[in-house]
Order: C-alpha cells, then sequence, then structure tokens
C-alpha cells in the first residue's frame, strides 16, 4: 500500500475509538496507558495532549481494535490505572455522522434584499420561463449537469443484508460526501421503500428529471439487473449500478496492473469468479469485452454452466450462457485448476492454499469480500500467488466519482463498456511503482478517469453498458 494507506488496513483493526483521559501530575502514567492498550490487543493511533485542567494532564488517544469487546476491555484497563481518569470514550465512525455526512449549500450569497430578488422571486421567474420555452436550457441554469441520484431500497446493504432505506442511509450519506470531495458532484440520496423493482423504477422516472445522471446503489441481486436495464431504457441521462460496473471498473484497472506485473496478456486470463450475483456479472462481462480468454462463475451450488438447474435464476442462465467456455462443471476448488485468475466477490475463507497451488503458476488472486477475504494475503502468497489483493486496495470509489464526473461534462445519455475500459486503464496507468492501485486520496486520480471516460464517450459505436 502507498503512503497514505488507512491505519484501519495497516492495523488490521476496523473498530476505531478516541480515548480522553486526564493524568494527574503526580502519576502522568502515559506509558502504562500505552501499554494497557497494547495488551488487550489494540493498536494507538494519534496521541494529542489537550492541556491542563486541575491538576492533571488531558489526553486524547485514537485506539484501533478488532472488536467492540477488544475496545470496551482497553477502556476497562485503562481506567482501572492509577492516577487515570476516563472522561468520554468516543466512537469515530458514530461521531462522523452526526448530524449526516452531507447536507446542501447555496452556491449564491444572499447578503441584501438585492441579492434575495435575483436569486429568487421576481428574479427566478426569468430563469423559468428561459427553461420552459427551452428545457435545455436547465443544464446551463440549474444544478442538472452536477448532480446525481444515489437511489437505493436498503436491500443489499454493504455486507449487512436487507437492512432497509433507512439504516442504508448513512451509506448513501458517504457516497455523497465522496462525490463531492473527489469530482464537485452534489448527490442526493434517494430511499425508496419498496421491495417491489416496479416501483422502485416508476418513483425513479417519476424523480429523474431533476438530476444529470442516477446511480444505483445496494439493490439486491437479480432485481438490481432489471431495476438498472429498464431505467437505462426509459430514462435519457446515465445510469450506473455501483455495485456492478463501479466494481467492475476498478477490479479491471487493478488486473490491467496485475498483468504488467505477471508478464501476461489480457488474452491468456482464464479466470475464475466466486460469486455470480451482481458484482460477479458485471465483472465478468466487462473482462470478457476487454479481452480476456475465459470466464467461469462459481455460486454456492459450484459452477454456472449451460443446462445446469440447480440454484438458477434467469439471471445466471445468460450468464452461464456467454460465459464457461468449456461448459466446465464442479466445487469451486475443481473449476480453479489451471486458472491464472481468482475473483472473489464472496464469502469469507472458501479458498484454501491448496486450492490456489492447483491453478496455473505464479496466478493472480483477487479475494475481494469483506470484511473478511476468501483467502488471506499470506496464505495466498505462501501458496505462489504472484499478486495479492483485497476489497480495501481494489474499492470502487476509486472508480465511480470520475465515472460520472466523465459522463455529465460528456453530457452522454448511457453508460459504455468502452467508457468503463478507458477509466479501468487510465487507473492502472496512474499505479505507482510497486503498487497495485492508484492513490484514492490524490484528486489527479478522478480527474485522470473523468478525462478518460469524456474521451471514450465521444468515440462512436459505444455499446451500453446495461445491454450486455
Amino acid at each position: 500500500m502507498n503512503s497514505r494507506q488507512a491505519l484501519h488496513d495497516k492495523f488490521q483493526r476496523n473498530v476505531v475509538f478516541d480515548l480522553r483521559v486526564k493524568l494527574s501530575d503526580e502519576a502522568d502514567p502515559l506509558a502504562g496507558i500505552l501499554a494497557a492498550i497494547a495488551k488487550a490487543g489494540a493498536r494507538v493511533g494519534e496521541v494529542e495532549r489537550l492541556g491542563h485542567d486541575k491538576g492533571a494532564s488531558v489526553y486524547d488517544i485514537r485506539t484501533f481494535s478488532k472488536t467492540d469487546a477488544m475496545a470496551q476491555a482497553l477502556a476497562a484497563a485503562v481506567a482501572a490505572l492509577p492516577g487515570v481518569e476516563v472522561v468520554h470514550m468516543l466512537d469515530t465512525a458514530l461521531e462522523s455522522h452526526r448530524g449526516g455526512a452531507c447536507e446542501i449549500r447555496s452556491r449564491s450569497c444572499i447578503r441584501s434584499n438585492t441579492d434575495l430578488r435575483i436569486i429568487y422571486t421576481p428574479g427566478v421567474a426569468r430563469v423559468c420561463k428561459a427553461i420552459e420555452a427551452n428545457p435545455a436550457l436547465a443544464r446551463t441554469y440549474t444544478n442538472i449537469a452536477n448532480r446525481v441520484a444515489i437511489v437505493t431500497n436498503g436491500t443489499a446493504i454493504l455486507g449487512l443484508g436487507d437492512i432497509g432505506p433507512l439504516a442504508g442511509l448513512p451509506v448513501m450519506e458517504g457516497k455523497a460526501a465522496i462525490f463531492w470531495e473527489f469530482a464537485g458532484l452534489s448527490a442526493d440520496p434517494v430511499l425508496v421503500d419498496s421491495h417491489d423493482p416496479d416501483e422502485v423504477i416508476n418513483v425513479v422516472e417519476k424523480i429523474a428529471c431533476g438530476y444529470g445522471a442516477i446511480q444505483v446503489e445496494d439493490i439486491k441481486a437479480p432485481e438490481c439487473f432489471g431495476i438498472t436495464r429498464e431505467l437505462d431504457r426509459r430514462l435519457d441521462i446515465p445510469v450506473l449500478h455501483d455495485d456492478q460496473h463501479g466494481t467492475a471498473t476498478v477490479v479491471l484497472a487493478g488486473l490491467f496492473s496485475a498483468l504488467k506485473k505477471t508478464g501476461r496478456r489480457i488474452e491468456q486470463v482464464r479466470c475464475v469468479m466466486s460469486g455470480a450475483g451482481a458484482a460477479g456479472t458485471a465483472v465478468a462481462d466487462l473482462l470478457l469485452a476487454a479481452g480476456a480468454a475465459d470466464v467461469v462463475l462459481a455460486d454456492s451450488t459450484g459452477a454456472l454452466y449451460r443446462g445446469r438447474t440447480a440454484g438458477m435464476n434467469a439471471e445466471k442462465e445468460a450468464l452461464a450462457a456467454r460465459t464457461n467456455r468449456e461448459n466446465a462443471k464442479g466445487t469451486l476448488a475443481d473449476i480453479m485448476k489451471g486458472r491464472n485468475l481468482f475473483i472473489g466477490v464472496s464469502q469469507p475463507n472458501i479458498v484454501t492454499p491448496g486450492m490456489v497451488k492447483s491453478m496455473e503458476a505464479r496466478p493472480v488472486i483477487f479475494a475481494l469480500a469483506n470484511p473478511v477475504s476468501e483467502i488471506s494475503r499470506d496464505d495466498a502468497l505462501a501458496a505462489g500467488a504472484a499478486v495479492y489483493a483485497d476489497g480495501r486496495m481494489v474499492n470502487n470509489a476509486l472508480a465511480y466519482p470520475g465515472l460520472f464526473r466523465g459522463a455529465l461534462d460528456a453530457g452522454v445519455q448511457v453508460f459504455t463498456v468502452e467508457m468503463l475500459s478507458a477509466a479501468a486503464q487510465a487507473l492502472a496507468d496512474r499505479v505507482p511503482e510497486g503498487e497495485l492501485m492508484p492513490e484514492m486520496m490524490d484528486p489527479a486520480t478522478h480527474k485522470a478517469v473523468a478525462a478518460a471516460v469524456v474521451e471514450a464517450a465521444h468515440r462512436p459505436g459505444g455499446r451500453p453498458v446495461n445491454t450486455l
């Protein structure tokens, strides 16, 4: 990882609490506190001295734990030390979302009644009449060309499953914050409280006139496929399902980077994939469109192949028809043999070192299940993997800000395979020496993706992603 690697990833501890303590001037046992935290199995991030209060020094200590129980244990251990008072312990994830992760603000200053009359009535009526006469002017005189709707019904939130749209709202707000920070786009969470795909489609169709693009987010498979395709058919603005095509873009970028490291060409890639849902389907399609020799997918029943009946649906049948050229059958372990790329978008700890050893020499392993991968980095590399990546490294937040920025700047009506492929190549071209993926925090990363998307959007003959 690069120099901006998150401490969560460095420490492999995702539960972060800020511990505020008062230390008696007579004892000032800071070293003892740090030792107690380490003994509890946690790690220490920043330590900041805030000042002095009634004979005691006040410190804030950021702690990284594996579980809530570990965090509570370290707090109890610290509180038990002589001369130490634990003032409070703050959950940083909850605090970062206090009041919401995003908000809408005015782009125009209102400092006087004259400003008010210009930006609102009576001046705004002139803008309304201009748009009434020529609706295309809405892209110039409103925020439509800079505005994305993030649509969810809450049925597949992160790794949490069907928790509903309200509980999923913090995720949508977080994505909106990323849109603004890295692409300067205003993004509104749109919560549709319905499991009925037709109702989701109808709601989005009715509100779409106020947006420049639609991001479908965290809607479960197979419903997500039909929702995205139908919205793409009905609307004259671009629609992208991030769990499908955002993920596919960053996986292809990671593969381009891995191919350089292993000396292979895309035409030599024989991929096996664990997971045949939204992400797996889009990744398979984009890899094949990019020229991969073959992709075989497996779900909990085993390989997807033509003629399989167990655990199938219309989407899986269509997927089996366009993948698995040799119609291979069997378990995941069976179909991994002799292949040179494994991509996991499924379940933790389902790949063994022996399964990696059965692959072609020096395979590429992308174990992307979150929060626990299909196989650990240490086990994969010890089994002979040449390149390993997990879901923290191959993160779709590298792609979607630039994908939408580019699509809106180009004024396109659909996302195409060529736009996604160009975005993936732009990401791969920005990978620093010794790394697999570019730097997420670098604004140039997202600008490069947007520029590549604009250039690809202007090429004739693009293939819409939602018709693959």
